[in-house]
């Protein structure tokens, strides 16, 4: 009987490697104006392969039902951890705003004023893209001057992120953390 212990233990490695080629294969095909689609057939792909890579080296080994279960278990919580991270590789190539900006000097043939990337890119400017990419996307929705909450998935997404901060940090500082700037900084200055 051959041992397969380690095609388990790499089962979510290979996971991210088919993560990794069927997000890039999905984006040609889909070839549309949001990179997210793409990358969640690409993690789709990714876990589908370390639960059929897993099951298949345990059959192998016949392995017991429970140790099954446990290992299809932990497989399928790295394969999402490693797509959550090749997830926020590629949307920081997608939202940062110094990738922007250099992109966008890219585009300008290598060179722009300090002026005009400021014009673009200032405070309120920036706020003003960001907001109107919200609108675009549906995330935010205009009436009557107004602005209100549309799609719920980044809302979704900043409350689990407030979860791991207040699991991870304690409910104090997460608390702190939803206050103004001003009100974050005088909280410090209180407990020191």
């Amino acid at each position: 009987m051959n041992d397969h212990h380690p095609l388990v233990v790499l089962a979510p490695v290979i996971g991210l490697a088919v993560d990794c080629v069927s997000h890039v294969a999905a984006a040609r095909l889909l070839r549309g104006r949001s990179p997210y689609p793409a990358l969640a057939v690409g993690a789709a792909c990714g876990l589908a392969t370390t639960l059929a890579v897993t099951l298949i080296a345990a059959g192998r080994d016949a392995t017991s039902v429970l140790d099954t279960a446990a290992y299809v278990a932990m497989n399928g919580f790295a394969s999402l951890a490693f797509a959550f991270g090749y997830f926020n590789f590629v949307n920081l190539t997608v939202a940062s705003l110094r990738i922007r900006i250099l992109e966008e000097l890219l585009d300008s043939g290598g060179w722009l004023s300090r002026d005009a990337i400021l014009d673009r890119y200032g405070t309120s400017s920036v706020a003003d893209l960001r907001l109107e990419r919200l609108v675009g996307g549906g995330h935010l929705v205009e009436r009557n001057g107004r602005l209100h909450t549309g799609r719920l998935q980044f809302l979704l997404v900043a409350r689990i992120f407030d979860a791991l901060r207040w699991l991870i940090l304690g409910p104090r500082y997460a608390a702190a953390l939803r206050q103004p700037p001003g009100a974050m900084v005088n909280a410090r200055d209180h407990d020191s």
